[in-house]
């Protein structure tokens, strides 16, 4: 089902927003969710009043977009992949990328190059990208294409990747990783990053299954995240919703580069015991969300009506539902 066209006061909003906002904010880094909120609200059906006071208290916390740094162009632009400083040259580079290209063109022509990156920052970059290309908003596609780009590919993703397939899949995929004997290793208390970047350094990460698998691990994070509901877990299943969206851009090893990533952020936290969820029927606390305040809870919500429809599955919601009901009160 495709999203409700943006108003024009919306695109303004998520223009104004980008023009004036880094990626990241505060000492740890942590990402800018406003422009995803802000088209997760308009996807659940809310209105410019809900928007903009959500936009209103959310954006004191941000930091300032610095000035670009150099004029970037296609023949030299990559030379500044994998530095994030470099984000405000990026996404002007990009901006001149999607004039040129389109929107559809420039995100084949760039993502199949950044998609091993999907997983650094607790996957917010792809996320990004996703929501400016489920919604049809060009400037937030060259804001996801900037963070990617910022970011800089994951070799040791990529390589993971082109090993061959294991023969499990779904939740088998993930209980044999947890039945691995460094699987805890990455517990501790240190930032993603750095539990991602130890995974993929120490463990024997290889694909899962055959192309068309992709559907049972996403279903596998859902189960993960009920089970749990730790913090990083509600990523693996807003993660798994955005790679959905992003896949048919992503090049020939998407499924591969899904399963992997999926596999290495499970391992860095900290692989969680989960059972399967018994189908159920779902229903979002709609009046509820209407005055959330934490972007997580509307992004778990968006992606949870998305993924019950994709999938023609309600436990998606129901998943929600129990969350959200324990946060919203």
């Amino acid at each position: 089902m495709t999203p409700a066209p943006v108003p024009d006061w919306l695109t303004a909003l998520l223009g104004e927003h980008r023009a004036s906002h880094a990626p990241h904010y505060s000492p740890a880094g942590l990402s800018d969710h406003g422009p995803m909120a802000y088209l997760a609200m308009h996807g659940l059906g809310f209105g410019q009043r809900e928007i903009e006071r959500f936009a209103t208290a959310y954006r004191p916390r941000l930091a300032p977009l610095p000035g670009a740094t150099v004029e970037l162009r296609e023949g030299d632009a990559r030379a500044h992949f994998g530095r994030l400083d470099a984000y405000p040259s990026l996404l002007r580079f990009f901006d001149t990328e999607i004039g040129a290209l389109g929107t559809t063109g420039a995100v084949s022509r760039y993502l199949p190059e950044l998609i091993s990156a999907w997983v650094t920052d607790a996957f917010h970059a792809l996320i990004r990208l996703s929501y400016g290309v489920e919604f049809g908003v060009p400037s937030e596609v060259a804001a996801g294409l900037a963070y990617l780009a910022g970011v800089g590919e994951n070799t040791l993703l990529a390589r993971a990747s082109g090993l061959p397939v294991t023969a499990t899949e779904g939740r088998d995929f993930l209980l044999a990783l947890r039945a691995y004997r460094g699987a805890k290793s990455a517990v501790a208390p240190r930032p993603f990053n750095q539990r991602y970047r130890e995974v993929l350094e120490t463990v024997d990460l290889r694909p899962s299954g055959a192309v068309g698998a992709r559907p049972k691990l996403e279903r596998a994070c859902l189960d993960v995240f009920h089970a749990t509901h730790d913090f990083f877990a509600l990523h693996l299943v807003t993660a798994s919703h955005a790679f959905r969206v992003c896949a048919p851009f992503a090049g020939p090893n998407a499924d591969r580069i899904f399963s992997v990533g999926i596999g290495a952020a499970y391992l860095a936290i900290g692989a969680p015991d989960f059972r399967p969820v018994e189908s159920s029927e779902g229903g979002l606390p709609l009046d509820r969300l209407a005055t959330a305040n934490d972007e997580h809870d509307i992004k778990i919500a968006y992606t949870a009506q998305a993924s019950a429809r994709a999938h023609s599955d309600p436990t998606y919601e129901w998943v929600a539902r129990r969350y959200l009901e324990g946060r919203l009160g």
